[in-house]
């Protein structure tokens, strides 16, 4: 039997990324497709040939009576938790969009139900599935570039209203998203950074202000880090950059492993002289093979096999609230002006 979703939301995370990847999927089926707006669910289903009679415009009505068992909560930040409790409450699995919620709390009580209810909790960060972030991550792991003493990344694009195609998107709603370009796309890139690294943060430093937009939210933010480890890191988010932009770079004792998504080389490495003069590259940049697709097939398929295979997804609840925690310390040290501490894990 397939794996029946209910998706709460219709909009272009939906269009772009859960409904392509579900249809790409054998062992999962659109039980659901829930919109406040029937009109909107309506257009969804006509472009994916889904049954209007699984149209629902009440997501607590669907989770009573639809036959589903996952739910992909895809509603504006601030909504997540309440959607998320529900179904965890009435025992489906969830995915949740990035950031999993605004508040430490609400990503708590998101777990502990995930735990009560013995159900799967995953928070849905693209980034960790691009195939050149993949092959990073491995080279990273593998310890070839010795320690890792900085990193740094930034992900930047023109704004929300290009990716919604609305003139006034919820994102820059701060009752509904929790916050700017911070929460928006840094969520990515924190998280990001996390993963690729595998190296907590232990204070960090923000600066973040509303540049050109004509918004209540920051539309650009830099953040300064120390890990627990002692090395040392940044990151930029930005909403007026043009072209779109996501870049790495993890500075090792061997050498530097840069990754560039959209650019002609995804993964580069330039390795050090190991004799003489290590200020010198030790032969041409390495440009080192990307496969396709993501080895995991991308965040749905991965987690419709590990609902049917029984196996913890690759990104629970603890990790969505690890990267929810940069951020909200990120917001509490620009409104501060100063370090802010991140408690131990």
């Amino acid at each position: 039997m397939p794996v029946r979703f209910a998706i709460i939301g219709c909009g272009k995370i939906t269009e772009r990324l859960t409904l392509p990847q579900l249809a790409g999927t054998p062992d999962a089926e659109v039980a659901a497709l829930v919109d406040k707006d029937a009109a909107a669910a309506a257009r969804m289903a006509r472009r994916f040939r889904i049954d209007r009679r699984r149209i629902w415009t009440d997501w607590r009505r669907c989770l009573r009576q639809a036959d589903v068992d996952a739910v992909a909560v895809n509603l504006p930040n601030a909504l997540h938790a309440e959607a998320a409790l529900a179904a965890l409450g009435a025992g489906k699995h969830v995915m949740v969009e990035k950031p999993m919620a605004v508040t430490l709390r609400e990503a708590d009580a998101m777990i502990r139900a995930a735990r009560a209810k013995n159900r799967y909790l995953m928070v849905e960060q693209t980034q960790r599935f691009d195939p050149g972030h993949e092959a990073a991550y491995d080279i990273l792991r593998s310890g070839r570039l010795g320690r890792i003493t900085q990193v740094r990344g930034r992900i930047a694009h023109a704004g929300p209203e290009y990716w919604s195609g609305q003139a006034r998107p919820w994102l820059v709603d701060r009752r509904l998203s929790g916050g700017g370009v911070l929460m928006d796309v840094g969520a990515h890139i924190a998280d990001l950074l996390r993963w690729l690294s595998g190296k907590r943060v232990k204070r960090l430093m923000c600066q973040a202000s509303t540049v050109a937009k004509r918004v209540t939210v920051e539309d650009n933010a830099a953040v300064l880090m120390d890990f627990t480890d002692g090395t040392i890191g940044s990151f930029e988010v930005s909403w007026t950059t043009q072209p779109y932009e996501v870049v790495t770079a993890f500075y090792g004792e061997r050498g530097v492993l840069r990754t560039s998504l959209g650019g002609a080389r995804r993964v580069t490495v330039e390795w050090a002289q190991r004799r003489g003069d290590p200020n010198h590259r030790m032969g041409p940049p390495v440009y080192p093979p990307v496969a396709r697709g993501s080895r995991l097939g991308g965040a749905y398929p991965h987690f419709v096999r590990c609902i049917r295979e029984r196996r913890t997804p690759a990104i629970p609840g603890t990790e969505g609230r690890a990267t929810l925690q940069v951020l909200l310390a990120a917001y509490e040290s620009a409104r501060r002006g100063r370090w802010v501490e991140l408690p131990p894990s």
